[in-house]
């Protein structure tokens, strides 16, 4: 008789219930809802009034309305919510009810703004429009993460077909949003529209970049000197930073082990440092690399 395998735990179907009624819970709640609004205010002002379709299940809810009347925002929950519980099931993966809030406060919030305001835009020039509208449902998307959920989306799609067909998610989900976008153009005869979507599309992402990680972004660096010590004292004392002194082995002189300075520091100090060096070892090899976040003592806090 085989013995019955059992399933992992990451593998495990879960639905994430956070406790209630917390100071943390509250935090990611207020923005969850604040991040919906701002989603919904790009839209309704800024996408809607064009047409732009900038891919996702909120662009596929655009086509519907124009060629069908169908309401954005209903639309939209009507696509979102049997979406996040068949990835439930086929990926078995977590999710928040914060994300079912997210989607619920977005929807609403599209359909009542347009109710309110007659789907009229806040610039004539399409251009802007585009630009600001990224830079609202970007800053809304970024509140949304921060708060611990998802928008929901066109990346659960993505993720249930690169399943089965073993295509990366990332080019899966490039497809699915080409898709959509392809069909804006056909609902709307019109292929001028696409430079601004994608205008859109990447102040968007910029946006959430810069929100989540940060305008400056560090440097990470390795340095290998014949005067380590020198340079130690270097970023110390004059840096005032700390760092942590790796074994490495050469390829050519593979007997000896060298020491190798690892340290995070900020653009201006990485100016310095390339200063410092030069005035002690001007052999010394370093190699910068570029960093989204650095979490720690001496940057950002741990939260």
């Amino acid at each position: 008789m085989k013995q019955k395998l059992k399933t992992p735990e990451y593998r495990k179907k879960t639905i994430i219930i956070e406790k209630p009624f917390t100071k943390h819970w509250f935090k990611n709640i207020s923005l969850v809802i604040l991040g919906s609004i701002l989603v919904a205010f790009g839209f309704v002002f800024f996408i809607v009034p064009f047409k732009l379709v900038p891919g996702g299940i909120y662009g596929l809810s655009i086509i519907l309305n124009s060629v069908f009347g169908l309401p954005i925002g209903a639309s939209s929950l009507a696509l979102n919510i049997p979406l996040l519980f068949l990835g439930y099931r086929m990926l078995g993966t977590s999710f928040s009810l914060k994300t079912i809030i997210s989607m619920i406060t977005a929807s609403f919030s599209i359909d009542y703004l347009l109710y309110l305001f007659d789907g009229k835009p806040l610039s004539d020039d399409i251009l802007v429009s585009s630009i600001f509208g990224g830079v609202f449902i970007g800053l809304g998307i970024a509140s949304i993460f921060r708060g611990e959920a998802t928008s929901g989306g066109t990346d659960l799609i993505a993720r249930m077909v690169s399943k089965f067909t073993k295509t990366p998610i990332g080019q899966m989900l490039i497809i699915v949003d080409g898709i959509i976008i392809i069909s804006g153009i056909l609902a709307f005869r019109s292929i001028d529209m696409v430079p601004y979507a994608i205008i859109t599309i990447f102040t968007l992402s910029k946006t959430v970049d810069t929100v989540l990680t940060g305008l400056d972004n560090r440097k990470a660096v390795f340095i290998i000197s014949d005067h380590h010590e020198k340079v130690r004292d270097i970023i110390l004392n004059k840096l005032d930073r700390g760092g942590t002194y790796l074994l490495g082995r050469g390829l050519y002189f593979h007997e000896e082990d060298r020491k190798i300075i690892f340290t995070a520091l900020t653009r201006r100090e990485m100016v310095n440092l390339q200063t410092y060096i030069k005035e002690v070892d001007k052999e010394a090899f370093i190699t910068v690399v570029d960093t989204n976040e650095i979490i720690g003592s001496g940057f950002k806090p741990l939260t």
